[in-house]
């Protein structure tokens, strides 16, 4: 860590933890109260746990916690950016976990091409997120009910797409009485933000639910070089979010429940925030074009749930969807349109209840995702039609074999039809790839209950992501890379203390790759690179994560968490350079201190600290790309008039942190550019409720 950011670190710590020194003797003072989220229902976990009881490393955080702790969080990426070993590269990304990649094998150029997996399932009430809308999309947090977010492999309970992990978004579903919030706010480069909700009944039987969010930004890259060109690609960042649910609970059908959810997003971003050096300056002058996507999407959920009254409840979730996408380079050298189209459909029977010997449940999941992609170059154009099909047969039983002991056991049996079919000026022939992978994904869980409060165990579990094409642009060859595979070992502690004050998590974990994927550069010529996806036979990974959250009174909560990772590729017979390897984009710790103090019963102020060990930014591990460590702080306050008004301030990245999170090669103009943290940020706002 550089001693600039060490001196900031330091007196960030020094500052919060004065702020809580003198906070704590007037926190002693209260009447203690007991966190929200630790018996929170799961449904990662499909509901049969809650945080106290699962063996999986989540973090779990309820609205209340969305809302005090991120002022100006525009979408979920800075909602979950203090997540324990877990790093967004870019402001325009999809999130590494544990040193896993999420976008995919596929990156950059490649994923047009070739096509892409992603490893991370998200889901937002039901709607998986496709490759762009994690990438280039901006999900929103506004008006949710709580957001849960898994590390390491999450395939035995949410099949394909969740070797990484998975995130789970709950939005608040319908009231029968009347209920509404807003928020409005503005701030730096130009930021603003309009969100509104309301809830009522429409029938005796039948709620709805509207919200609304809207934000934008301009871009903090200045670009310099005289050949830039804008065009048609739009480089501001914007998001607008309609979402609509109605709830039905007929009084003739005891334990039935209806839901229908509708969702309409459009979002618009550039490709990435990247800067030459000096990086401070934020000025780019290598660009000469920076694409921008604009996309849209519309959902339709359907939820029908049958509570029998008996511990067994029936829910089935249907799901359809529909996104275009317009890439737009402003030269019209690079355009390209894409279209999806995404249907499934999961059944699913739970029975028993607490404090039953067993528990469990069964069910069935189909999806159907189709993608049309168009890329327009000057050199020639390409296009391809990409299916895929995955079918998941599931189940999972607890047993409860003795006083203190629980074992938990889950088996999937996963197929994914991957089939891609196009033409490309990049290759001399068709792509006409067409492979079905079927895997048993088993995982196995024991518990052992030292007190009522302190759980301890160990949990062994299996990931998988299929495997799929890519391009060598040298050759002109379409080349196949295998499916990936996972052993993953966790030991973890689970602590609820202090009248359920005080929450400790703990998992220890060591995870054993078989074919792992890899999205390798290759230098072609003199300054010029092409990327293809290799398999990696074997590597390893292993670290841990802790978590802290403690209820010090009614007006004082603290959150701690930290991540240690230590990872390392042992045989990669297509690149044997690489062995010995640390994964791209890897801190070697995570470490994150919140704090949220009620000084007054007007006055409330908040503060973080998050700090990220170095990494390299590529798998090549080239010493010009090392991002150093790097720690950033935030500060809000909040003064509220009434229950309706609530006036707030913010300000992000205190120190004005300006520091590379990710490095490459820019091909324009001979040179380095870096993905940058985002300047300090300061806004103002107010919300309320009614």
């Amino acid at each position: 860590m550089a001693l600039g950011t060490r001196a900031r670190l330091t007196l960030g710590v020094s500052t919060l933890s004065f702020a809580l020194a003198a906070a704590l003797p007037l926190a002693a003072q209260q009447t203690s109260t007991n966190l929200g989220n630790i018996y929170i229902s799961l449904t990662g976990d499909r509901g049969l746990r809650n945080q106290q009881d699962t063996a999986n490393s989540v973090e779990v955080k309820t609205a209340e916690d969305l809302a005090r702790e991120h002022a100006g969080a525009d979408s979920l990426s800075t909602a979950i950016s203090g997540t324990a070993n877990l790093v967004y590269p870019d402001n325009v990304s999809a999130p590494v976990i544990r040193g896993l990649d999420t976008q995919g094998p596929n990156t950059g150029a490649g994923a047009f091409f070739s096509g892409t997996v992603p490893r991370v399932a998200v889901s937002i009430d039901g709607h998986y997120l496709g490759f762009n809308e994690l990438y280039y999309g901006a999900s929103s947090i506004w008006d949710s009910q709580s957001l849960e977010v898994y590390r390491g492999p999450q395939t035995t309970s949410q099949g394909a797409n969740a070797i990484a992990g998975a995130i789970v978004v709950n939005t608040n579903d319908p009231t029968f009485t009347p209920e509404g919030a807003y928020r409005a706010e503005v701030g730096s480069n130009n930021s603003r933000r309009v969100s509104l909700a309301y809830s009522s009944a429409i029938t005796d039987n039948l709620a709805g639910r509207i919200s609304v969010d809207y934000t934008s930004r301009d871009t903090f890259i200045n670009y310099t070089n005289p050949s830039f060109t804008t065009g048609d690609a739009d480089h501001s960042f914007q998001n607008l979010n309609l979402r609509g649910k109605l709830l039905w609970l007929p009084s003739d059908m005891d334990g039935l429940s209806v839901k229908l959810t509708f969702s309409h997003s459009d979002t618009n971003r550039p490709t990435q925030e990247m800067a030459t050096a000096p990086y401070s300056d934020l000025n780019n002058a290598y660009a000469t074009t920076v694409p921008g996507w604009d996309q849209q999407q519309d959902g339709l959920v359907l939820d029908i749930e049958q509570d029998f009254g008996n511990g067994m409840v029936l829910t089935n979730q249907t799901q359809a969807s529909y996104g275009t996408v317009e890439r737009r380079v402003g030269t019209g050298n690079g355009d390209a349109d894409i279209t999806t189209r995404d249907f499934s459909n999961e059944t699913r029977l739970t029975f028993g209840q607490q404090g039953d010997a067993f528990t469990g449940l069964a069910g069935l999941f189909v999806r159907r995702v189709e993608a049309d992609e168009a890329l327009r170059l000057t050199a020639g154009n390409s296009s391809f039609d990409d299916t895929k099909i995955n079918i998941g047969v599931f189940g999972e039983a607890t047993w409860n074999f003795a006083e203190r002991w629980s074992l938990n056991a889950g088996l999937r049996l996963q197929s994914d039809q991957i089939e891609r079919l196009g033409t490309s000026y990049a290759a001399t022939l068709p792509a006409t790839y067409d492979q079905t992978f079927t895997e048993l994904l088993p995982k196995l869980a024991l518990t052992y209950e030292v007190t009522p409060d302190f759980n301890i165990g160990g949990m062994i579990s299996r990931g998988y992501n299929p495997g799929g094409l890519t391009l060598n642009l040298s050759s002109k060859e379409w080349q196949e890379f295998d499916a990936e595979k996972i052993w993953n070992y966790e030991l973890f502690s689970r602590a609820t203390l202090l009248e359920e004050r005080l929450f400790l998590t703990t998992n220890i974990f060591y995870m054993d790759y078989e074919d792992q994927q890899y999205n390798i550069a290759v230098e072609v010529s003199p300054g010029v690179t092409q990327s293809y996806t290799i398999n990696a036979e074997q590597a390893h990974s292993y670290g841990l994560e802790v978590g802290l959250d403690f209820a010090a009174s009614d007006t004082l909560k603290l959150r701690a968490s930290a991540g240690l990772l230590r990872t390392g590729i042992d045989e990669v017979t297509a690149n044997s350079s690489y062995e010995g390897n640390e994964f791209a984009k890897s801190p070697s710790y995570t470490l994150a201190l919140g704090a949220d103090w009620q000084a007054t019963e007007a006055l409330s102020i908040a503060g973080s600290i998050r700090a990220f060990g170095g990494y390299y930014s590529d798998i090549a591990n080239t010493e010009a790309y090392v991002v150093d460590d790097y720690a950033l702080a935030d500060l809000q306050a909040a003064y509220r008039f009434d229950n309706g008004l609530e006036i707030y301030g913010y300000v992000n990245n205190v120190f004005d942190e300006r520091v590379p999170t990710a490095m490459q090669y820019n091909r324009t103009g001979g040179g380095i550019e870096a993905s940058i943290t985002t300047p300090r940020t300061v806004g103002l706002g107010v919300r309320g409720t009614f």
